[in-house]
């Protein structure tokens, strides 16, 4: 089998020396064990594509966008309009994800190393356990990552950009917190540095490039499972050049709770200054527009995912899952921009998703969670859940079933 170069962005490179190490090629070339006695010969699992953004709201408009997203996942198949998540923070969201449990099971409480956050806690205790682990170990996927991962992912104390998690056969991570340039990527351990060339360096488009170099090299005889985590719509909202100009009409919505006193909210609703300023809503006005900016790149990301994945001929046997780690505010309570309250513009994320057996263009009004992401994939997979000890519960049967707004199990 030919493997993944490792083309740092821009034009894609196949040259023999871009080839990641050897020992990529043996981890990749071991997952064939499990398959022989998980999948029977001639058969194989579906694929299954998990696309994350950082901080995208759903409430306030996050999508608008993403036209070809929408067209591309959402109109062919399944989107849930009531779609949540346990903890409105970055590292909190991002382990219940892999996890599948509420952050008082998994105990990471917020972005930093003493909060569990990538700590050598976590790494020992949860990693071993993740979603993505159990998909490589038992059911005999190649799993990709590529992107930022949990905020301390990288610290010194925790190992380092040396430490690649369990369940990883490809690697791609982002050392800590979301940026567009000038950042350090560990490529299965080892550091690679990136500067603040758009060709080479954009994180959006770097992560698009190693994403169809995979496609194209990974082993065709068994199923994969990628997750590609996007810096977009994260501050510092950097966009791509060509889309630095765009909705200059584009204003942070002024709905009802729009730079309001939350006099009957909680302490810290009641400390935000109001009204704001009109520099600070100028400034929430210059963030909305550029955080929509940043997301027109992702929608590119997606658009030459579904290309790829077309041209290589495994669309049709491939789930497609759309998502982000939590939502945001722009000026709701006079609070100017950030997320962590636990409000619908906070804790509200969209979730879209595609793929065999879900039929056209369904809207599910269910209450799901991204607890239920882990579960729900690794049922793709075939793997009894029982094993597991996840909180969520798989929304396979809300995907393929014909009531969506049917669900058999009570939400706790």
């Amino acid at each position: 089998m030919r493997l993944l170069p490792l083309a740092p962005g821009g034009p894609r490179r196949r040259s023999p020396h871009h080839l990641p190490s050897c020992s990529l090629a043996l981890l990749l070339l071991s997952l064939g064990c499990c398959l022989v006695s998980r999948v029977a010969a001639g058969s194989r699992r579906p694929n299954v594509v998990l696309l994350l953004t950082d901080d995208q709201d759903e409430v306030l408009g996050g999508m608008t966008p993403l036209k070809k997203t929408k067209a591309l996942i959402g109109e062919m198949g399944m989107t849930f309009s009531s779609a949540y998540v346990p903890s409105a923070l970055c590292c909190p969201s991002r382990a219940s994800i892999l996890t599948g449990k509420y952050p008082h099971n998994h105990h990471v409480v917020n972005n930093t190393l003493e909060g569990n956050c990538s700590s050598r806690s976590w790494q020992k205790i949860q990693e071993p356990n993740t979603f993505p682990a159990i998909l490589r170990s038992v059911c005999g996927y190649q799993t990709f990552f590529a992107g930022k991962y949990l905020n301390e992912y990288g610290a010194p104390d925790a190992g380092g950009l040396e430490h690649v998690p369990l369940g990883w056969s490809y690697w791609y991570a982002l050392e800590k917190n979301s940026k567009y340039y000038n950042y350090t990527l560990s490529i299965n351990g080892k550091a690679r540095k990136h500067g603040e060339n758009y060709s080479a360096d954009y994180l959006t488009d770097v992560l698009a490039n190693v994403s169809l170099d995979f496609l194209d090299y990974k082993s065709n005889s068994e199923p994969f499972f990628m997750m590609i985590s996007t810096p977009a719509p994260h501050s510092p909202w950097t966009a791509a050049p060509q889309y630095q100009k765009t909705f200059q009409n584009v204003f942070a919505p002024r709905n009802k709770n729009f730079n309001i006193h939350g006099t009957n909210k909680h302490w810290l609703i009641r400390q935000a200054k109001t009204p704001m300023t009109n520099s600070s809503i100028q400034f929430l006005d210059n963030a909305f527009r550029k955080r929509w900016q940043t997301l027109l790149s992702v929608d590119d990301l997606v658009e030459k995912l579904v290309k790829r994945l077309e041209f290589n001929g495994e669309l049709n046997n491939t789930y497609i899952f759309y998502t982000s780690d939590n939502g945001y505010h722009t000026g709701q309570f006079s609070l100017p921009i950030d997320k962590r309250q636990l409000y619908e513009f906070d804790i509200k994320v969209p979730l879209l998703v595609r793929g065999p057996g879900i039929k056209l263009n369904q809207t599910s009004k269910m209450l799901v969670a991204n607890i239920d992401l882990g579960p729900t994939i690794l049922d793709i997979a075939g793997y009894n859940l029982n094993k597991t000890q996840m909180d969520g519960m798989s929304l396979l049967p809300i995907l393929v079933s014909i009531n969506p707004s049917i669900r058999s199990e009570p939400r706790f």
